[in-house]
């Protein structure tokens, strides 16, 4: 049960900073589209994911502004979920899971926050979607595969010269 008291507040509050993240970076431009991806681990991890698929696009300007545009309507939804988040994050570490009635109610409420969270960030992927032709619809698959890759190749080179198996 410890362990769960850690774990759930913790993956909410990284999903909602992670979308948040999202929220708050700029439009994708020719001068991010032709910057290296972010390298192994964390650093520079806020660039990653739905950047560097939309990067890898070949947005028009015209779907820039409305990718900024979508983004930028969707930022206080994610930054009120992130808000709630470390209020909530904080207040289950402070409270003891022998308190039924008190950490059961901030524990529901810390996955209800996940999933609005998860709900917020597959709308505004959808709107970004629908923005996006068919053939740019078409290379998402392929540039998730081989960010995967990439990711996997980083991951196994670590272990290596760090002697993990």
């Amino acid at each position: 049960m410890t362990a769960l008291r850690h774990i759930v507040p913790g993956l909410a509050l990284a999903l909602c900073v992670a979308v948040g993240a999202y929220a708050d970076t700029p439009a994708v431009t020719d001068a991010t589209a032709a910057a290296p991806a972010a390298g192994p681990g964390w650093h520079g991890h806020r660039h990653g994911g739905f950047r560097q698929v939309l990067a890898k696009l070949n947005l028009t300007a015209d779907q820039q502004a409305q990718v900024k545009s979508i983004l930028a309507q969707a930022k206080p939804q994610f930054q009120a979920l992130m808000a709630g988040g470390r209020t909530n994050h904080e207040a289950l570490a402070t409270t003891a899971p022998t308190d039924h009635p008190a950490y059961d109610s901030l524990l529901a409420e810390s996955k209800a926050n996940a999933a609005r969270a998860v709900q917020l960030r597959s709308d505004v992927w959808a709107q970004v979607y629908a923005v996006l032709t068919p053939a740019q619809q078409a290379q998402i698959p392929g540039i998730v595969a081989a960010q995967k890759a990439a990711r996997d190749a980083r991951r196994a080179a670590w272990q290596s010269t760090h002697g993990q198996t």
